[in-house]
């Protein structure tokens, strides 16, 4: 028996998977960031249902390679609420077929392409001067650095049959397949690439080192360790966004137990679908490419089934998850849309941006109503809670701002950055609003203290100015919803018009009614300031519906949360 050299071996074997797991990584950003946005366009329209959600789910993963990139940017999609729960669900699936493609590829004998292909992704990325060439390029450069890293692996595994005792170690394994999911796991989890993990089984398998049987085990230990990834990114979110991890983690684990118990099946299954190494000689390159095959191919086939599965069920999987994962938010004072996230996908952010605008404008909308009723009514209103909702939307700005902010330090669209000044004008016109409402909340303070007495003309000019502000609100609502139409920007500005004109209008019908007497002067100069208020409201919403008209409405329109979505409401607090 040849002396092992242990050192060769650890250096060899930790290389080869850093190398492995460093292609894997900009392979997949490379191909990323080539198919630029219009990948995630995909992946936020086109999951209308679980189904197509995990067709969606399986193509995306094909070419970013990553699912436990796509599983975090999925519960990112549910927290932001651009993508319902149930539709999530089928995307969770897909992800897991989808990152199957990279053990068919690392089953390829094509291990003396690492070179070439290295040297040709290195000279693509670095010297064309077209954006997608450069990102092709380093995705042919992530597909050489992968086959590198898995020839290294190969080649420092293959050097473990010297060593009885290594030998002895494996052949446990091979005996005790929950003991080799374990180790799976938490290689998983350890190297947080189950592609990388799975290459370490292929190799392994490959060389007789471990049964087919363990190397299976080994890959269904590396879909329960993939899970940790989903269940960090779901720390802090919404219960939408907890059910999708968990989503991610129940089905990977419940798949894994259903293999174990139906094992002697399902083996013999992937030995029927997959060439077989029967009568070649041990160690030969065929032998070894069948090998690999074998395990390549019980990972997609596991994936497939589990997510066939788990669609027949969905609609029984989402109310069992629901009912375990309560949302119990109630109201919220912060922003619900927007998630950290998000960032990398600008199109997304600025979705959800544009769907916080609305929910902003909705609690404008009834923060303007409740203010009216305060002023008519003073005596009946709990002015110290409405005085706490523009608390509310002054946080709301501040959220709303700073998560901008950190958009446009992002490599951005033109089309997103082109509208950021006017976003950030439309946050600020709104907090304005809120504003003013504060002003005739201190009106109506007054007006209790004093004991003011307005007529009933007075009373109703109050009224007609708010009707004119709910209705501008109202659309600029509608509009951030997703059903704008340019008519609701001119029927906006039309409105501002008006409110101009009935301002003027009230004003002197007011001082005709002091004139004559009717009208106290404090009570006169109260309501000539209350009225001002509204006018100024009035400009506010017009200076939102002037940017509507720009293309505002537009950024990120795909990105936005679907039409009749509950939201919860916005208040000073949980």
């Amino acid at each position: 028996m040849e002396q092992v050299n242990w050192f060769d071996i650890i250096a060899g074997s930790l290389g080869g998977v850093a190398l492995l797991m460093y292609g894997i990584r900009i392979m997949g950003d490379g191909l990323e960031s080539a198919a630029g946005d219009a990948m995630r366009r995909i992946l936020a329209a086109l999951t209308r249902n679980a189904w197509m959600g995990c067709l969606v789910g399986t193509v995306v993963t094909g070419i970013v390679q990553s699912s436990s990139a796509i599983t975090v940017m999925t519960v990112g999609f549910v927290n932001a609420q651009l993508m319902t729960f149930r539709q999530a669900l089928g995307v969770i699936y897909g992800a897991n077929i989808g990152t199957t493609v990279t053990g068919q590829i690392m089953a390829f004998q094509i291990t003396e392409a690492a070179l070439p292909a290295i040297a040709l992704g290195f000279g693509m990325h670095f010297f064309a001067r077209r954006k997608v060439i450069k990102d092709i390029g380093q995705g042919i450069l992530g597909f050489g650095l992968l086959f590198l890293g898995l020839l290294l692996l190969k080649d420092s595994v293959t050097t473990l049959k010297d060593s009885p005792v290594m030998v002895r170690v494996f052949q446990d394994f091979s005996h005790n397949l929950v003991l080799a999911v374990l180790a799976g796991t938490f290689v998983t989890i350890c190297i947080q690439s189950s592609s990388a993990s799975l290459g370490i089984a292929m190799a392994l398998a490959a060389n007789n080192l471990i049964s087919l049987e363990a190397a299976i085990a080994l890959m269904l230990g590396d879909n329960i360790g993939t899970c940790i990834t989903a269940q960090l990114a779901s720390i802090g979110t919404h219960a939408t966004a907890r059910r999708t991890a968990w989503a991610h983690t129940i089905h990977n684990v419940v798949g894994v137990i259903l293999a174990l118990l139906l094992l002697k099946f399902f083996t013999p299954f992937i030995l029927m679908v997959s060439p077989s190494a029967e009568g070649l000689p041990v160690g030969s390159h065929a032998y070894q490419a069948a090998l690999q095959r074998q395990v390549a191919n019980s990972h997609t086939i596991f994936n497939v089934l589990d997510a066939v599965l788990f669609l027949i069920f969905n609609t029984y999987f989402a109310m069992f998850l629901e009912r375990m994962i309560p949302d119990r938010r109630g109201k919220v004072a912060g922003p619900v849309h927007i998630d950290t996230r998000l960032l990398d996908t600008p199109l997304a952010a600025a979705g959800a941006v544009i769907s916080e605008l609305g929910r902003m404008a909705r609690a404008c909308r009834g923060f303007v109503a409740r203010s009216t009723e305060a002023l008519i009514e003073p005596g009946r209103a709990d002015l110290e809670a409405l005085m706490a909702e523009d608390d509310a939307l002054d946080q709301f700005q501040e959220s709303l701002t700073s998560y901008v902010s950190e958009l446009m330090v992002r490599d951005i669209p033109d089309s997103v950055s082109a509208q950021v000044p006017a976003v950030l004008h439309v946050i600020n016109d709104l907090e304005r609003v809120g504003d003013h409402c504060k002003n005739l909340i201190e009106f109506a303070q007054q007006r209790r203290d004093d004991e003011l007495a307005w007529s009933p003309a007075a009373e109703k000019s109050v009224r007609d100015m708010a009707a004119l502000v709910d209705e501008m609100l109202g659309l600029t609502i509608q509009a951030f919803s997703g059903e704008y139409s340019p008519e609701m920007s001119a029927r906006i500005l039309e409105l501002e018009k008006r409110v101009d004109a009935e301002t003027e209008q009230a004003r002197f019908e007011h001082l005709e009614r002091a004139r004559t007497g009717e009208c106290l002067l404090a009570s006169g100069v109260l309501m000539l300031d209350t009225l001002s208020n509204y006018e100024k409201i009035g400009d506010h919403v017009r200076n939102i519906g002037r940017a509507m008209r720009d293309g505002l409405i537009k950024v990120g329109a795909e990105f936005q949360p679907r039409n009749g979505s509950e939201e919860p409401a916005l208040t000073a607090g949980d």
